[in-house]
């Protein structure tokens, strides 16, 4: 396939339009919780992992850092049981854990956005900055 571009041409690949090839950097972004609330992040191109709080969860959690995720959101439902994995990777630049505020206080979702810009390096949320 070739496109013409102010007059020249150059070959396009047809996987530029594949779209079920996720973002590379995206592919690096994974969501874990319950299914209902994780699903939708599916649809961005995040990797999604549904499951039930409990203490297989940390166990899980430490599969998704091991396969390469760089910033994994957790619904607060999962908090009680990642205590020892938010501690030991609290001061680490990756993985970045960021509990999802699924209340959607003002505060909370600042503090998302602040977290989220520090790990990624751009504000992938838009809108006014803080």
């Amino acid at each position: 396939m070739r496109r013409h571009c102010v007059g020249k041409w150059w070959p396009l690949s047809v996987d530029a339009f594949n779209m079920t090839t996720p973002d590379p950097g995206l592919a690096r972004i994974a969501v874990i919780g319950r299914k209902d609330t994780v699903v939708a992040f599916q649809a961005a191109g995040l990797a999604v992992f549904p499951v039930e709080p409990g203490p297989e969860v940390a166990g899980e959690v430490e599969r998704i850092v091991t396969a390469g995720h760089q910033v994994i959101f957790f619904t607060e439902d999962l908090f009680p049981f990642l205590g020892g994995l938010l501690e030991r990777y609290r001061k680490a630049a990756t993985p970045c854990l960021v509990a999802l505020p699924l209340g959607g206080a003002q505060q909370s979702v600042a503090r998302l956005k602040k977290v989220v810009k520090r790990a990624v390096g751009a504000d992938i949320f838009g809108g006014p900055s803080d």
